[in-house]
């Protein structure tokens, strides 16, 4: 018989690659996402800190001026920050579409080669068939060849 051979290899292999671009740019985009959240944190405390340092300051006592340059700190970092969440939410959605993507190549993967296996099964079958065939046309043969007896 035969060797086995299925005819979507190339096919089985060209989404096999894909699933792996797909699986690097998922990685890519969770260390982008990660990297955002990290940026919006440091902003978060950034924003903190002035607060804290502006209250101690009021406690003691305060000059309109330094009032108004921690105001504007904390106003541009409240900018900052907003800008950055928005960063963050679109680093999420390009996340989730990203791992879309991903898992409906590996599901295209798998479709192939659950295809291959069970054509491969079928194949083991056949082979086994043939097989048997080839020793029950043996044993008739040495049937044979001793007279039909028995």
């Amino acid at each position: 018989m035969k060797r086995f051979k299925f005819n979507l290899n190339t096919a089985l292999r060209i989404k096999q690659k894909i699933e792996q671009i797909r699986e690097h740019q998922l990685i890519e985009a969770h260390k982008v996402l990660e990297r955002e959240k990290q940026e919006l944190l440091a902003l978060k405390e950034k924003k903190n800190d002035i607060k804290q340092v502006m209250e101690k300051k009021l406690q003691r006592s305060l000059k309109a001026s330094e009032l108004i340059l921690y105001e504007s700190s904390i106003n541009a970092l409240n900018e900052r920050v907003k800008n950055q969440e928005s960063k963050v939410n679109a680093a999420i959605m390009k996340s989730k579409e990203i791992s879309r993507l991903y898992l409906a190549a590996r599901r295209e993967r798998q479709v192939i080669e659950k295809l291959k296996e069970k054509k491969y099964a079928n194949y083991l079958i056949e082979l086994n068939r043939e097989e048997q065939k080839i020793l029950d046309d043996i044993a008739s043969l040495a049937y044979i060849r001793r007279g039909g007896e028995e």
